[in-house]
């Protein structure tokens, strides 16, 4: 089975900074055979700020002419409240996301392999959701299939026990409880995004990929994290009992840098 995986497309019905590796990126997924499309979040610019960039989005998708099964991203449905107090994440944005793109949280088995999509963004929020996602996960995870798990914000960044990371990874104490719930199960991949960095690496037996965008990179307005800044896709190939992740580039991309545009697509 080979899938692939795409993030942070950053559609949006209003600016065209990054239209045209927007365009790179469908034109090269439309001419791929893969068995399975996944994107794992921030498919809009601000489609939690911005309706119009939900359905931009909801537009683009389907323009791909194949099925593509997404996790939703804090530009999507917002973050923890600490995080982005502007745009919590809520029941209005939920239910947008689900009306427009589908469900935020999935699975499907696959060619002996069970696949999850999680909505990372309801960890550490406390809306009822969030508790109603771990039961179901744990449920999910009953399985004598190996599990592959894509979501947006990646557990952690150098170490699964490591302090808070504010922004760019999921907080201490909910990826506590996904980590142990996953420890029952045959998990051979973490498959994440939001960073705008491609990284691989093997912690406890369990592959941590970090998928780069397919928008721009980040300059200055980000702290080292340890992945490379460049854009491009992920290809995950699944055997019988393992998978092998290859970074793959689509022609056409620039590593445009957020910086120069970035007030006016998120102005503080």
């Amino acid at each position: 089975m080979r899938l692939i995986q795409i993030s942070d497309t950053h559609v949006s019905a209003n600016h065209r900074f990054f239209l045209a590796n927007l365009e790179a990126t469908s034109n090269w997924l439309r001419s791929q055979e893969a068995s399975l499309l996944v994107h794992t979040g921030d498919v809009g610019m601000d489609s939690a700020g911005q309706e119009i960039d939900l359905y931009a989005s909801r537009d683009w998708l389907a323009g791909l002419g194949a099925p593509i099964h997404c996790v939703p991203g804090n530009h999507d449905v917002g973050d923890r409240s600490e995080i982005n107090p502007r745009q919590p994440v809520n029941n209005d944005r939920l239910r947008l996301w689900r009306d427009a793109i589908g469900p935020d949280r999935w699975l499907m088995d696959r060619q002996g392999w069970r696949l999850i999509g999680l909505n990372a963004m309801l960890f550490g929020t406390g809306h009822e959701d969030e508790t109603d996602q771990y039961i179901w996960f744990e449920k999910a995870l009953e399985t004598d299939l190996p599990v592959a798990i894509f979501l947006h914000k990646p557990l952690f960044i150098d170490a699964p026990d490591e302090a808070p990371r504010g922004y760019w990874s999921v907080a201490p104490q909910p990826r506590q409880r996904l980590m142990a719930s996953m420890r029952r199960a045959r998990v051979k991949l973490v498959a994440s995004g939001h960073l705008h960095m491609h990284r691989q690496q093997e912690v406890d037996g369990i592959s941590y990929v970090w998928c780069p965008a397919s928008s721009f990179v980040c300059g200055e307005s980000q702290e080292e994290l340890g992945g490379e800044r460049r854009l491009g896709a992920v290809m995950h190939v699944f055997g019988v009992d393992s998978v092998e992740s290859q970074f793959l580039r689509p022609k056409g991309l620039d590593d445009l840098k957020i910086e120069p545009v970035q007030q006016i697509l998120y102005p503080r």
